[in-house]
């Protein structure tokens, strides 16, 4: 199973959505997660509303460290997809060696959180679908 890291600035709108949708569209075939650099300290309230009336469960998705996932029992990332930003230079030490791509989206312009929400939802799950039928596919963890 592909284990897939959203990274966003604060993990309070971009990554939390991100989240949601692929781990809707992949069916069970991959995990994704979601993490900021700086996390805020709770769901921005217009993602979670929108998250859940949409058929989201967001108990799941609230604010974590991008760190917490180079410890050695977390889940290790195959895939690191910047949102909203370019990854640090530094980044944590992470288990394995995961691939890393960044989804530049027109619709991510600007602050998230002063957005038009359902536009930013609309562009992620658009860009989830686009990812799930790239012919290149996603990274699949190796066996071993």
């Amino acid at each position: 199973m592909c284990n897939v890291l959203f990274v966003c600035p604060d993990n309070a709108v971009l990554g939390p959505m991100a989240e949601a949708c692929l781990n809707r569209a992949a069916c069970g075939e991959m995990r994704a997660f979601s993490a900021a650099v700086h996390p805020a300290g709770r769901l921005h309230p217009r993602v979670e509303r929108l998250l859940r009336g949409r058929g989201h469960a967001t108990d799941a998705l609230q604010p974590k460290s991008w760190e917490i996932f180079a410890l050695p029992h977390a889940p290790a990332p195959d895939l690191l997809i910047g949102l909203g930003l370019r990854l640090p230079f530094v980044e944590p030490e992470w288990n394995g060696h995961p691939q890393r791509r960044h989804w530049h989206l027109t619709a991510l312009d600007g602050d998230p959180a002063a957005g038009d929400i359902p536009a930013l939802y609309q562009a992620i799950k658009t860009a989830v679908s686009d990812f799930l039928l790239d012919e290149n596919g996603p990274p699949m963890r190796r066996a071993g």
